[in-house]
């Protein structure tokens, strides 16, 4: 019987936090580039507020797809759960915490859910104070006042 958790399965959550905080720091980036730009041929300063509040969410829900995916594509290498389908059901509901009931890793692999779900708390406050500094920012310019 193979044990329950190896240094392997540590070593995979390890790569998977880097690639966890390196997909949330990609879209740091984009979206500060992206709100950098002016775009006064927008119209007035309550729509591009508005847009630029709209473009946030959006880079940074991108960006939590794109790590839920990560982690996905790490379950469905290991096999356990089936189909990708559940996959990235497991994967979504371990990110969010919300956990799913109908499907469960292989014990050496539990460890990993769990430590998606520790990372997904933190990407959620990370993606939430950078939510904050755009919405700060965009009060603090005088146009949209």
């Amino acid at each position: 019987m193979e044990p329950y958790f190896t240094l392997g399965h540590l070593v995979r959550g390890l790569v998977l936090v880097g690639a966890t905080v390196g997909l949330q720091l990609a879209a740091q980036i984009v979206l500060r580039r992206t709100l950098k730009a002016r775009w006064t041929h927008l119209g007035s300063a309550f729509r591009r507020e508005t847009i630029g509040i709209l473009i946030a969410v959006a880079v940074l829900l991108v960006g939590m797809l794109l790590q839920v995916f990560a982690w996905a594509l790490l379950y469905f290498a290991w096999g356990d759960l089936g189909n990708f389908a559940n996959c990235m059901y497991f994967s979504f509901a371990s990110y969010t915490t919300v956990g799913a009931n109908d499907l469960a890793l292989s014990p050496p692999h539990r460890m990993l859910g769990a430590l998606e779900a520790a990372m997904g708390m933190l990407m959620f406050g990370w993606a939430t104070a950078l939510l904050v500094q755009v919405i700060n920012a965009s009060n603090r310019d005088p146009e949209c006042k």
